[in-house]
């Protein structure tokens, strides 16, 4: 007979690996992390591991540079603050290597302004923080990133930045 933990522990399991299933159907294939502490993205680490997702992680701006020059990735997520730099100096040099989705910063994060995130040659960068801070929020938008986002980060953020919405649907009669 199955204990009431190992029941919710099941059902967990399924709602994660439904939506990590879904992460290649909204076009996120691969995704980069840079950050100096890995264990911050278990369900990132549990998506790559399932092959649902192709993960990397850099643990400072230089290596993320480094990747940059050489690799495509859907989405990047960017910690606020780094080892060697700030998140945010990090999103300047990134910024002549990665072609960034159609972001209206006014629009800050919504569905709309994410609608172009991994078509094509262009990815979705995301600024990471711990802890909520305007300045930091209305900084990250100002500069065109899609997102701002606060510890813990889940794939089902990034996912849900994809899905379709109930206003999306056009309807023909």
């Amino acid at each position: 007979m199955n204990s009431p933990q190992a029941i919710s522990d099941t059902s967990a399991d399924h709602r994660s690996a439904s939506s990590l299933a879904s992460l290649r159907s909204v076009g996120i294939h691969e995704i980069v992390i840079v950050d100096a502490t890995c264990d911050r993205y278990p369900d990132f680490v549990q998506a790559a591991q399932s092959g649902d997702v192709g993960l990397h992680f850099c643990v400072d701006g230089r290596s993320a540079v480094r990747l940059a020059r050489r690799f495509r990735a859907d989405a990047w997520l960017l910690a606020s603050d780094l080892p060697d730099m700030s998140g945010f100096d990090l999103l300047d040099m990134l910024s002549p290597h990665v072609l960034q989705g159609d972001v209206d910063p006014l629009l800050s994060g919504s569905r709309v302004s994410l609608d172009r995130v991994g078509v094509g040659m262009r990815s979705g960068i995301f600024i990471v923080s711990d802890i909520y801070r305007l300045e930091d929020e209305q900084r990250a938008l100002a500069s065109g990133v899609s997102g701002y986002l606060v510890r813990p980060v889940t794939v089902d953020v990034i996912r849900r930045s994809r899905a379709p919405t109930s206003h999306d649907a056009v309807t023909v009669e």
